[in-house]
């Protein structure tokens, strides 16, 4: 149980904390939003997974305040670094979502994955969800458009 008196079988709760794969600044920044609104003492977004730069912060908004939030080349480093984590929300194109949702699922932390991509086809989707079974890993998607857990998390 959480302190927020939720059980573990709960995809979010107010504890919730996500990486984003991608250099989305918006989906972050709306993300931000919606946790400041709900009056969140922090937010939602550990950090982004982004594998084409080096490691960087990147500035956001906390209400009126600016924070920075990491940006980690390499998905190993994020999760070691931010083990609280337990979901992704996932950007990547149809191109690569299948290999770096498959790379997510390594890591025994990850509960929960939300892929945005579309055109992932059908026989990859399979192996995703038979993967995601095996390893108790919730997928939300592909082609998802988000989703609100009112007063907790923002998908996107």
């Amino acid at each position: 149980e959480s302190k927020t008196g939720s059980f573990r079988n709960e995809l979010f709760t107010c504890d919730t904390k996500a990486f984003i794969w991608g250099m989305q600044p918006k989906a972050v920044q709306g993300m931000m939003d919606f946790d400041f609104v709900c009056s969140k003492k922090s937010s939602s977004v550990a950090g982004m997974i982004y594998p084409f730069s080096g490691d960087h912060k990147q500035k956001f908004y906390w209400g009126h305040k600016e924070i920075l939030i990491p940006v980690y080349k390499e998905m190993s480093n994020a999760m070691a670094l931010n083990p609280l984590v337990d979901t992704i929300v996932s950007f990547a194109s149809m191109r690569s979502a299948y290999e770096s949702t498959v790379e997510a699922m390594n890591y025994p932390q990850i509960r929960t994955i939300a892929i945005i991509a579309e055109g992932i086809p059908e026989n990859l989707t399979r192996q995703l969800i038979q993967l995601a079974n095996s390893r108790n890993v919730t997928l939300i998607g592909p082609a998802t458009v988000g989703g609100i857990k009112p007063g907790c998390f923002k998908i996107g």
